[in-house]
């Protein structure tokens, strides 16, 4: 319920560091992450805001043997370059040009961290393929929506991934949201009961980081600057 109380002062520090030290976990412990502290973040997550008060997201967690035989499917297709099955397009065509030249420097910055040149597609490709185990992560999340709902629910997905992704932080885990994963929707339908009339909106691996690994390939990319985002008008 809402309250009067006022704020802890340091709220806003301990909030603004969850987002601000956030980063994209590609490399896990092999920890087991405990099935509580999933029920907890999820809980608190229910609480994301959507229109209407739709709550349009849906969650499948995966460990162990489940996780296991998913990515085992998922890899081989990648590797034989099967065709996705992807029920909605993530890139439009064409990307505008501002976004196009963002994606590049992306992409250069990414891979150049990995010592892959960017035209090596091949290279690209064996380094693309770790997505489809998850990242060797304990714990993989299928996010579903429905079929029908169109982009102001999509925001609202949104919202509940964000959540989660602090909630984990805030209990010494980490993770990284995976578009990747909806490219083999017909594969994740043959492991997990989702409905014919939702699709598979994204991924998540979950684990405790392996910090070691990051610091050696991890670089926080360049962020716009606040002025190029933020604008007042009458304030």
């Amino acid at each position: 319920m809402p309250t009067n109380d006022r704020p802890d002062p340091h709220l806003s520090q301990t909030v603004d560091a969850l987002i601000k030290d956030r980063f994209s976990a590609r490399f896990f412990l092999p920890t087991p992450v405990d099935r509580q502290i999933i029920e907890e973040v999820v809980d608190a997550a229910r609480y994301a805001p959507s229109g209407v008060h739709m709550q349009p997201w849906k969650v499948h967690c995966l460990a162990g043997p489940a996780k296991d035989a998913l990515a085992a499917d998922m890899l081989q297709a990648h590797e034989r370059k099967a065709e996705g099955t992807a029920r909605y397009a993530y890139w439009p065509t064409p990307l505008p040009d501002e976004y196009a030249e963002r994606r590049r420097e992306f992409g250069k910055f990414f891979y150049g961290r990995q010592g892959i040149e960017y035209r090596n597609e091949d290279a690209r490709a064996a380094s693309d393929a770790r997505n489809y185990k998850f990242f060797d992560a304990p714990i993989a999340l299928i996010f579903t929506i429905h079929q029908d709902l169109r982009v102001g629910w999509w925001l609202d997905l949104g919202h509940f991934m964000q959540f989660i992704s602090l909630g984990l932080r805030a209990r010494g885990l980490e993770s990284v949201s995976q578009l990747s994963i909806p490219k083999f929707d017909a594969i994740i339908r043959q492991h997990l009961p989702i409905p014919e009339d939702e699709l598979v909106a994204c991924g998540m691996s979950v684990g405790y980081p392996d910090l070691a690994r990051v610091e050696q390939s991890y670089a926080r990319p360049p962020r716009r600057a606040l002025e190029e985002i933020l604008q007042f008008h009458g304030l």
